[in-house]
């Protein structure tokens, strides 16, 4: 059985993979260049892989893995929407992501630093998801 740092900042990872492939889903329903396209299919991918890998570390924890709060789905999806049902230029999807990123790091970094006690493998995987969804804000810089 894992700590309570651990299983914060667990299901913090948790939650933050799923609004980020919430997110990369509904955008990528908006984008229109095929290299903005496959950036995003890539962060996809790579995004189910640590869902995968923080999963085990969850169910190893005593916890099993849940879904997105489909209320928090549908929030998500909707202010995405509105925003490129506005602006349906690649910037705009482009902006859409690095903005998402920005917010999921922040509050990662946040939940990483209130939770000292976390077993190593729990802060490695916040880390990992922080350095893709850094990534992927670069990325983006060349769509703006």
């Amino acid at each position: 059985m894992a700590n309570k740092d651990t299983l914060q900042l667990l299901k913090a990872c948790e939650s933050g993979i799923h609004m980020a492939l919430t997110a990369l889903e509904e955008v990528g329903q908006h984008v229109h260049l095929p290299e903005l396209q496959q950036i995003l299919d890539a962060a996809g991918q790579q995004h189910r892989l640590l869902q995968r890998e923080c999963g085990v570390l969850l169910e190893k924890s005593g916890r099993p893995q849940r879904e997105l709060n489909p209320a928090l789905r549908k929030m998500a999806v909707m202010k995405i929407s509105m925003k490129l049902g506005m602006d349906r230029t690649d910037s705009a999807a482009a902006t859409v992501v690095a903005e998402g990123c920005q917010m999921g790091v922040l509050s990662l970094y946040r939940e990483l630093n209130s939770c000292p006690g976390a077993h190593m493998p729990a802060r490695a995987l916040c880390r990992t998801l922080c350095a893709i969804e850094e990534q992927l804000i670069r990325d983006m810089g060349r769509f703006l």
